[in-house]
């Protein structure tokens, strides 16, 4: 059977068997369709436009990728999925070994790949760039990612961060003089890290929650089909606490004093000085901030809104980008829930409080019932792990010097509205500080310092990991923080 395959103004033609799963074939073909629901057919997110032939479920023209099958000749056009990874950061510098060349930093998240070109003498960057992880096709979140594997896609979720790795070098190597990169240093939580390096990521995603490997690893840059001569894997803490938390944590400074620092993504991982001591710990947030879960969400990519005010009885918006709004990204999701809060568009409860059951904020663009139970959900297991944390410390927070905000989101996010619905305690409203992808920051020092490898080691090592699946007092804190202040 033929298929042809419109993309960004480009069509190619494939020859393919009956019965073969539609997404699944495009994913082999090279082609990154967003499937955040793990390709159950329930985000709507992979979609394609029917040109010619016909799909079982296909409707309006459209059919979910997901759920088709190939039963003969057909045209479809696909919507790929483009966008970045933040690189900013307001994180310190550090100290080098001195060697001389250049190295490439990784930060592997969950949604996005972020790249730094690091001359290794003076710990410059000279480049930088992120892009959206194409493991994205596979699932919105670690779980999903975790079941792919285990249904016979390990393989092709390690080639697909590998690929995207491999073409960063490419780049940068463009740009170094003599054509070699001497290391490549990675970090991203313990499942990003275990796809990496093709490990079984089973026992991270069932009980008792057990990785491969938490310690650092060196291997050459061959064996994984890399040209960087060598690779170098930060240590993780436990299999929901990774290494970007841990150089996170290490660029942030946060062991100078009674400090926490929060890395909000799919996953909410928190490290707290105090008492002399390091406590870890992380949340599952889910994938909300990132997009998925959201009927009209969407990653940090071209086309999302970003923020939403309100001036003058008049919804007001910005889109990356700057074109038509197509979606709506985290942080603008914040804004939008905090100022239905403030409008009474939803009680302290969440529901709605008129008929309307949709909050519009741009042609097409809404938050729906179902959206505001999924950000509740969400924001409450933040607020909730931010809180535990600092009792089982025996932290109050008038002692708490500094919350450090890390990830894509927390850089762009408006903090007081994040406090308007109880993403963090209000108590803290005044201690609250963006500080940018430290992750990325944390694996820069650690690509250019011996000192800064150990020092990250030895957070890894000392850090209490505290686990909030089996505190009792984390689900009171959940169901507390579920409703908004009013």
């Amino acid at each position: 059977m033929r298929l042809k395959v419109l993309s960004k103004s480009e069509t190619k033609e494939f020859t393919c068997k009956g019965g073969e799963n539609l997404l699944s074939f495009l994913q082999e073909q090279g082609y990154v369709l967003s499937a955040r629901c793990g390709g159950n057919g329930k985000c709507g997110k992979c979609k394609v436009r029917v040109i010619e032939g016909r799909f079982e479920g296909q409707k309006d023209g459209y059919v979910l990728s997901c759920l088709a099958t190939i039963g003969g000749d057909a045209s479809i056009e696909v919507f790929e999925t483009e966008g970045g990874g933040l690189t900013k950061t307001l994180a310190h510098g550090s100290d080098t070994d001195g060697e001389e060349g250049f190295g490439v930093a990784l930060d592997i998240g969950t949604t996005t790949l972020a790249f730094a070109l690091v001359e290794l003498k003076t710990g410059e960057i000279k480049d930088k760039f992120g892009v959206l992880n194409n493991q994205g096709g596979y699932g919105a979140d670690v779980l999903s990612r975790i079941a792919a594997a285990d249904q016979g896609k390990a393989k092709q979720l390690q080639e697909s961060v590998l690929s995207q790795t491999r073409e960063a070098l490419s780049r940068f190597l463009k740009e170094i003089p003599d054509g070699r990169v001497r290391r490549l240093a990675v970090c991203g939580n313990t499942t990003m890290l275990h796809f990496f390096l093709g490990r079984d990521a089973r026992g991270i995603g069932q009980y008792p929650f057990r990785a491969q490997f938490l310690e650092t690893v060196r291997i050459a840059g061959a064996e994984l089909g890399l040209c960087a001569e060598e690779v170098l894997i930060l240590p993780s803490v436990a299999a929901y606490f990774g290494a970007d938390a841990v150089v996170g944590g290490l660029a942030a400074k946060v062991n100078e004093g009674v400090n926490l620092l929060a890395d909000i993504g799919t996953n909410g991982e928190m490290l707290l000085h105090a008492n002399g001591k390091l406590y870890a710990t992380s949340t599952a947030a889910g994938p909300c901030f990132e997009g998925a879960n959201i009927e009209c969400g969407t990653g940090g990519v071209a086309g999302a809104i970003d923020s939403v005010t309100e001036r003058d009885g008049k919804i007001c918006y910005t889109v990356i980008g700057g074109g038509k709004a197509e979606g709506i990204c985290g942080a603008g999701l914040v804004d939008a829930v905090a100022l239905m809060v403030k409008e009474g568009v939803i009680d302290e409860t969440g529901a709605f409080t008129g008929e309307e059951q949709k909050f519009y904020i741009a042609d097409g663009v809404y938050v729906s019932q179902a959206d505001v139970r999924n950000f509740q959900l969400a924001k409450s297991a933040i607020c909730a792990g931010i809180r535990v944390l600092l009792s089982v410390a025996g932290v109050s927070f008038d002692r708490l010097e500094k919350l450090y905000v890390a990830g894509g989101l927390g850089f762009y996010l408006d903090l007081a509205n994040a406090v308007t619905v109880g993403l963090f305690p209000s108590e803290l409203s005044q201690k609250l500080t963006a500080v940018g992808n430290t992750a990325l920051a944390g694996t820069v020092q650690c690509l250019c310092s011996g000192q800064c490898v150990a020092e990250a080691e030895k957070i890894a090592r000392e850090a209490e990991y505290i686990d909030l699946s089996a505190s009792p007092e984390f689900m009171d804190e959940y169901i507390k923080n579920m409703d908004f202040e009013e």
